[in-house]
């Protein structure tokens, strides 16, 4: 199962990206509220998790198989990760994780980083995937695009290569070094960590995507 995409229930994608990012995916769950999201797309979501406080009434009418998940001490994020786990994704990509309010996306962050799945976003502006040491991660772009390499935790033996001012074997902190707003100067950029969770974001324009 390679093709998993998550929809939160933050601002949407423009439609004709999340309409695209739907129909191309082989298994497309929502969070709570995300179903209308995905709905509102002329997309079925397959399945739906949370404590349901945002499912419109029309979405709950349409007979969705939906899993009720009260639990208050994890996010709809954790619960829509735990539920890609247990029908048998290895990774996902999350959609409608931006908005106005900043302690939701950075809980998102949190609940990708605690999570064994590999995760990526389907942002406005790009992709971000969340990485985790130690290994190496070649993601695609074109040379003078925006690429940006950002710790959620102590990251060391960073490399980031095929941009304009590349890292090696450095050592990223939010209270010291941060790789924010580099620019592409090959095909694609390779990102490395012996140790830590940060995230890579790559700039891509609407049409670019979506891509698995």
């Amino acid at each position: 199962m390679e093709r998993v995409l998550g929809v939160l229930a933050g601002e949407p994608l423009p439609d004709a990206v999340l309409r695209a990012w739907c129909h191309s995916a082989d298994l497309v769950l929502a969070a709570d509220g995300g179903a209308d999201r995905v709905l509102a797309v002329g997309r079925r979501p397959d399945r739906v998790v949370g404590d349901l406080d945002s499912l419109s009434d029309s979405a709950r009418s349409l007979g969705l198989d939906v899993t009720h998940d009260a639990d208050q001490d994890s996010t709809d994020c954790d619960k829509l990760l735990r539920l890609a786990d247990s029908v048998g994704a290895s990774s996902i990509t999350l959609a409608c994780v931006e908005g106005g309010h900043l302690d939701h996306l950075l809980a998102v962050l949190a609940s990708a980083a605690r999570s064994e799945l590999g995760v990526r976003l389907a942002l406005s502006t790009g992709l971000a995937w969340l990485l985790k040491g130690p290994g190496s991660w070649d993601v695609p772009t074109s040379p003078g695009r925006r690429v940006s390499l950002l710790p959620i935790t102590r990251c060391e033996g960073v490399g980031l290569q095929g941009v304009r001012w590349e890292l090696r074997n450095a050592t990223l902190d939010w209270l010291g070094l941060l790789s924010v707003s580099n620019r592409a100067e090959a095909p694609s950029v390779r990102a490395s960590l012996q140790s830590g969770c940060a995230v890579l974001f790559a700039q891509y324009e609407p049409h670019e995507v979506p891509f698995w």
